[in-house]
């Protein structure tokens, strides 16, 4: 099962789903337009405010989409988590291709819910 409503993600651990997000965030009172290499930032952290999941996604035409694939979750406990967003504008690399930093990170609000459901049957 896969479903988001009122920003509120419930998955069956281990399925599969997009997320699809329109990007919108100012700077410095203006609305800002994303460019080709700024990335968003999707996290997903436990109670504690670890993160558990993290996907990197560019952005196209001020949105991007997550997609979850079976590995994500498959290992995941069923409960309560958070997620979250935040833009990176001109990410930094470093010399192994991993994204370490932007000139500007821009969180546009605060986490949201995630329901991580039991698998009920197999397949």
């Amino acid at each position: 099962m896969y479903n988001v409503q009122d920003y509120v993600i419930t998955l069956s651990r281990g399925d599969t789903g997009a997320l699809k997000v329109t990007a919108t965030a100012t700077l410095e009172g203006e609305p800002f337009t994303f460019g080709e290499n700024d990335r968003a930032l999707f996290s997903i952290k436990n109670a504690n405010g670890e993160i558990i999941m993290q996907k990197i996604c560019p952005m196209t035409d001020n949105a991007f989409t997550v997609v979850f694939l079976n590995a994500d979750t498959d290992s995941l406990s069923p409960g309560s988590y958070s997620w979250d967003v935040r833009y990176v504008i001109h990410p930094y690399y470093d010399d192994s291709g991993k994204m370490v930093d932007g000139d500007q990170v821009l969180t546009p609000r605060t986490p949201m819910s995630m329901n991580l459901l039991t698998v009920v049957g197999d397949v």
